[in-house]
């Protein structure tokens, strides 16, 4: 279970990582093109047919760019309680994660130091197991982690492992020599 929740709570922090630079895109698009689509809305302002007289090609354009700024203004800050929205998403694999992690930290505990006590009744450890693993579903019903963040956390926790392995490997053989 320790494991697990190390993993779940890493692809998490993987997931939360690829939705928070999704949302700083999305600022940004916002940014450029609300920039542009307020070009148009000055155009329009001042002197609107002599601007479209010489220039009659770039009239759709500024109608486009202003049409593209409105919405994606609507998209990005004014629908802020859609759940599939790469900011929302963020927040929750960021809070997820540190769920997850404080539920290891709790399993490590437990794993470490209670099972071992022999003053502890097994009744006491397989209820409060109960509620780990309860407390594992509560936070997995949050949100579920995204398939290839949990492969890639997987690889990077492992990646991490081998070379912890190789190093004190390295290490044991300075020593012997």
């Amino acid at each position: 279970m320790q494991r697990s929740l190390h993993v779940t709570a890493h692809a998490h922090y993987v997931s939360s990582e690829y939705y928070r630079k999704w949302n700083v895109r999305l600022q940004y698009m916002s940014l450029v093109v609300g920039a542009g689509g307020a070009t148009g809305g000055l155009a329009s302002t001042f002197n609107w047919k002599t601007f479209v007289g010489h220039n009659p090609r770039l009239a759709p354009l500024v109608a486009a760019f202003s049409a593209t700024s409105a919405i994606l203004s609507v998209t990005i800050h004014l629908l802020p309680k859609i759940q599939s929205m790469p900011a929302n998403l963020y927040q929750m694999h960021f809070n997820s994660g540190i769920e997850c992690q404080y539920l290891e930290k709790k399993v490590k505990f437990m794993s470490e130091t209670e099972v071992w006590d022999s003053k502890i009744p097994w009744a006491s450890l397989a209820s409060k197991y109960e509620t780990l693993l309860r407390d594992k579903k509560d936070v997995d019903s949050v949100i579920q982690t995204d398939y290839w963040a949990y492969r890639k956390a997987l690889k990077l926790i492992e990646e991490r492992d081998r070379e912890k392995r190789d190093q004190s490997v390295r290490v044991g053989e300075g020593t012997i020599q």
